[in-house]
């Protein structure tokens, strides 16, 4: 039997703001396990030396000096936890900006 909350159209910009509010929770949690805050921290300092590495070589870049195959050493990865709430403040700086963005085109609901 479904409820009388089926028959009724989504409401996005709920949904919206669910989504980032879990989000938000979720970096939260990280934030307390400083073993999974290193990881990640890992992570991103590889994936960050990748994209890196990509983007000399689309520049056209000279790899002198590096063989195929073999990657830069990359920063030596910061306090995780300082990171992840970096990422926190920066998550809340673009909901903010959404919201001003959603007020603008949806007329201050």
């Amino acid at each position: 039997m479904a409820s009388e909350e089926d028959d009724k159209p989504a409401d996005f910009d709920q949904l919206a703001r669910r989504y980032l509010d879990l989000w938000q929770s979720q970096l939260s949690g990280f934030t307390a396990d400083p073993a999974l805050a290193e990881q990640m921290t890992r992570l991103f300092a590889a994936a960050n030396a990748q994209f890196a590495s990509v983007l000399k070589t689309a520049q056209g870049a000279s790899h002198a000096g590096t063989s195929p195959g073999t990657s830069t050493a990359s920063a030596p990865p910061r306090n995780g936890a300082d990171e992840l709430g970096e990422l926190g403040k920066r998550v809340a700086a673009l909901e903010a900006r959404v919201a001003e963005l959603e007020s603008k085109f949806t007329g201050d609901r």
